[in-house]
């Protein structure tokens, strides 16, 4: 998840179907026992919606139920995004190139939780000033 929270800031708007994808591939693998912690409850299919050039619905979609999300607009124009799971009692920040992306970043950033220390943290140096997360 700390990859894909990094990747996910770092990738352009052409790549956002690829990540949603594997967000909810990589979800749809969480073990029930996690997934029941989280208060994540079943994955919905969201093929149709990335058949539709949808990702940023999709992306809602996998947080339907178990997540909160805000959605704005960080320094430069691209989108940031807040997601919040009430039984993690915490919160992550993420901006990408697409609303999808910035949701992604988020979400993956969060559930990451002590994966993205100060050694993940180094490897964001080589990327665009407006790729980070908060």
């Amino acid at each position: 998840m700390a990859a894909l929270a990094f990747d996910s800031a770092a990738a352009t708007g052409g790549e956002q179907q690829e990540f949603v994808a594997l967000a909810s591939s990589l979800l749809q693998a969480m073990p029930h026992q996690l997934g029941q912690a989280f208060g994540r409850s079943a994955s919905r299919d969201i093929g149709p919606l990335l058949e539709a050039g949808a990702p940023t619905e999709a992306v809602l979609a996998l947080l339907d139920g178990w997540a909160g999300y805000m959605l704005s607009c960080g320094p430069g124009g691209r989108p940031m995004a807040t997601v919040v799971v009430e039984a993690m009692g915490g919160e992550a920040s993420a901006e990408g190139a697409t609303p999808a992306l910035a949701l992604l970043g988020a979400l993956a950033a969060l559930l990451a939780g002590d994966a993205l220390d100060a050694d993940c943290a180094a490897q964001v140096d080589w990327r665009s000033n407006g790729a980070r997360l908060n």
